[in-house]
């Protein structure tokens, strides 16, 4: 794995504080890839458990413009904070093509297009780009860090 979901997960403190949390930047969207991205860069695994039960009522994740524009500001935080600016390029340009192809309604791309002009204006918080070794391990396991 190397994300996950922050309202179904056990993260070891020890390891939490290591990787630097949660940015507060962020608030909503993303902010789980970030510590996934550092755990990993810090040589943990992630796990998953498919036999664990979670209840949680069931929302779609792209119900307003309020989440379309944190989806495309924090993708560009996510980007600027944890990776190389080589990968961090192409996984833009891989969410903003994908994000297009599947909305393809103006008025629900246009929220995602000022939250990803927003994160570009948006301080990051500090600068811990992945190493080119965890982009790699990531890779192998089929989830390259830029889709």
């Amino acid at each position: 794995m190397t994300t996950f979901l922050g309202g179904a997960c056990a993260i070891r403190r020890g390891a939490y504080l290591e990787a630097g949390g949660y940015p507060e930047t962020f608030f909503y969207a993303h902010e789980e890839t970030d510590l996934a991205w550092q755990l990993l860069d810090r040589g943990y695994r992630l796990e998953y458990d498919a036999a664990a039960r979670m209840c949680h009522h069931a929302l779609p994740n792209a119900r307003h413009a309020t989440f379309r524009r944190r989806d495309g500001r924090n993708r560009v935080l996510l980007a600027r904070r944890n990776l190389p600016w080589p990968l961090a390029a192409v996984y833009l340009a891989d969410w903003m093509a994908l994000t297009v192809a599947r909305e393809r309604s103006p008025a629900k791309l246009r929220p995602w297009f000022v939250g990803f002009a927003e994160g570009w204006r948006t301080d990051p918080g500090r600068r811990r780009p992945i190493s080119l070794r965890t982009a790699w391990r990531m890779t192998r396991t089929g989830r390259p860090p830029v889709i």
